[in-house]
């Protein structure tokens, strides 16, 4: 086992400051989770285990003949969990306990060998008229909103949409019992979870390297989300080495041995088939101490960050990677940047920082797609059914308009990350490794835990106002200067500035107080590419902010490449040759041009 450098400060101990855009799509998100019915989260599982149920089901993805029936309820556990450990709400736990509850009982109902499941269905048929309907032998610990049918179809290689990701909705199912036990506290979640990871060791172990090498090759159909990371979290949580035995039988050999010798290997594939494996390696190193799976995760976020990376933090066109260093190739199609790939990067970027504090490459990343991505996601004008509206692609060609989800019928893999995104914005905002505590995200929040009491007064997004820190223990607070930043943006008494960190000595008893002023000034940031007719392309940023203009056009529009920035309002709206910018997470409801062509 290999032991983190510190620990992020929890949820728990961070309040969001009212006021800000960040709390504001927090209270949004914490109303639609209210809203939600357990019950109807609860409808398939009730019906694949034959359990009378009078609850109306939900829709989209989630509908009950849907194949992927069950992965909405996995990440409502996690919302739920980070709601409660964001906010300390009665009513949030309450629900988070029944639906906990409620699925322990039916895991109970599951009985036999998993590794003795066999199916009536061939790929050639596989109706699910024809899918089990006795729980006795679907294995002990199965846990699912459907039959264990579709896992043996996939060990026999039946394609998608025939069948559709089995592992993948187990996965989130997995680790939404995982983040009710670690963020809430909650134990029974924790004998689920274990019940679940029983199934797959038992159900995986028998089959040979080659047949899984197969089955993970597969397109969607063998994707397993982040079983690797749950499996290797069961088994740092457990102690029990048989987690992180059948969390390796989930290591993908088509791309690891190929990360792990520096090459990109995954270009062209699904992004977010494969963005949380290598959240898995990073697990599997803190369990294993194996350093070959950190070389793969460090060698992917290089790759990402330097050849497939858009401006806002977002990846991919179509769902997919493409070539290195083919951005502008693919702007105009339309679908860039799915939401839950940025999702999944941001974790992993947060999860190799723990073992390297002192990268802030890492955090100038989370930024960029906290503000630029994840903030922008969420409507803030939505209707009646459009509680906490999410996107699912978030389009960056020229006259894109976002296009959001609704309460019921919407039910997509990132109607399900948007669940989770707007309650935990601070997850990586301070890092405490006892002498030092590394301050990274600047969020208008008040800090209070491990001996120590921060409050970050900064209006978004002005970015101007104060650090204050009151401590009853000795450390150094090291305050992230954001690579976008000409200066050192802090002054105190006794700070110093060294690298991509400032630091401040605290002292026992007194009281600092940190004054922050970040200045912004344009920039522009160039694909890699240029266009079909030659030309330059770039987005327009100011400070943390991309910028975007409203505009219907299809084609591109021009901008200078030095040009100056007129302030307008304190929303950080800003005129640039000629035209009015605003910030991403602004952009609603009209179309908007967020890369342009650059005149000389």
């Amino acid at each position: 086992m290999i032991k983190p450098s510190g620990t992020y400060l929890p949820l728990s101990d961070i309040r969001l400051s009212p006021a800000s855009a960040f709390s504001a799509n927090m209270e949004r998100d914490l109303r639609y989770l209210k809203k939600l019915d357990a019950d109807r989260m609860l409808y398939n599982f009730r019906a694949a285990f034959g359990v009378e149920t009078s609850a109306e089901p939900i829709y989209g993805w989630d509908a009950p003949d849907g194949l992927l029936r069950g992965h909405s309820t996995g990440h409502f556990l996690s919302a739920l969990a980070l709601a409660v450990s964001a906010t300390g709400d009665g009513e949030l736990r309450d629900k988070l306990s029944y639906t906990v509850h409620e699925l322990r009982s039916l895991q109970k109902l599951s009985g036999g060998r998993a590794r003795d499941f066999v199916t009536a269905c061939t790929p050639e048929d596989c109706s699910q008229e024809k899918w089990s309907r006795d729980p006795s032998v679907w294995g002990a610990g199965f846990l699912s909103a459907y039959p264990p049918d579709q896992f043996a179809l996939l060990e026999k290689f039946t394609p998608y949409a025939k069948i559709w990701a089995p592992y993948y909705t187990l996965h989130k199912i997995l680790a939404g019992l995982i983040e009710a036990y670690e963020r809430a506290g909650n134990g029974e979640a924790l004998e689920t979870a274990r019940g679940i990871g029983d199934w797959v060791e038992d159900r995986l172990s028998p089959l040979a390297p080659e047949h899984r090498k197969k089955m993970w090759g597969m397109y969607i159909a063998g994707e397993y989300g982040g079983m690797n990371e749950s499996l290797a979290r069961l088994a740092l949580l457990t102690g029990e080495g048989k987690y992180l035995r059948t969390a390796k039988l989930f290591d993908n050999e088509n791309i690891f041995p190929g990360l792990a010798e520096g090459e990109d290997s995954f270009h062209g594939l699904h992004a977010n088939q494969h963005i949380p494996q290598i959240m898995g390696a990073m697990l599997e190193y803190e369990a294993a101490g194996e350093r070959q799976y950190r070389r793969i995760a460090k060698s992917f976020l290089g790759h990402v960050f330097a050849h497939h990376m858009y401006s806002i933090g977002g990846v991919g066109q179509g769902e997919c990677f493409r070539e290195p260093d083919s951005l502008a190739r693919y702007i105009k199609e339309g679908t860039n940047c799915e939401t839950c790939a940025t999702y999944n990067l941001l974790k992993l970027a947060r999860e190799l920082y723990a073992f390297e504090p002192e990268n802030a490459d890492l955090m100038d990343y989370c930024e960029r797609a906290l503000y630029n991505h994840i903030l922008a996601s969420q409507n803030p004008e939505g209707g009646e059914n459009e509680t906490n509206a999410v996107t699912y692609m978030l389009p960056v060609g020229p006259g894109a308009e976002k296009e959001y989800s609704n309460d019921w019928w919407a039910f997509t893999c990132c109607h399900g990350t948007g669940m989770e995104n707007h309650v935990k914005y601070p997850d990586a905002m301070l890092f405490d490794a006892g002498d030092t505590v590394w301050l990274n995200q600047y969020l208008p929040a008040e800090c209070g835990g491990a001996g120590f009491r921060l409050v970050c007064d900064l209006p978004f997004p002005e970015g101007r106002g104060t650090v204050t820190v009151e401590s009853g223990r000795d450390f150094t607070l090291k305050l992230r200067i954001p690579r976008w930043c000409l200066s050192n943006p802090f002054s105190a008494e006794g700070l110093t500035a060294a690298g991509r960190y400032a630091s401040v000595g605290i002292k026992a008893g007194e009281r600092a107080v940190i004054s922050v002023r970040f200045d912004c000034r344009p920039r522009l940031e160039f694909t890699p590419d240029l266009t079909e007719d030659g030309c330059r392309l770039a987005s327009l940023l100011y400070g943390p902010f991309v910028m975007v203009t409203f505009d219907d056009a299809k084609e591109y529009l021009t901008i200078p490449e030095h040009g100056e920035a007129e302030e307008i309002d304190d929303s950080c709206a800003i005129r640039y040759g000629g035209r009015e910018f605003v910030p991403m997470y602004r952009a609603h409801g009209r179309p908007y041009h967020t890369y342009f062509k650059v005149s000389t």
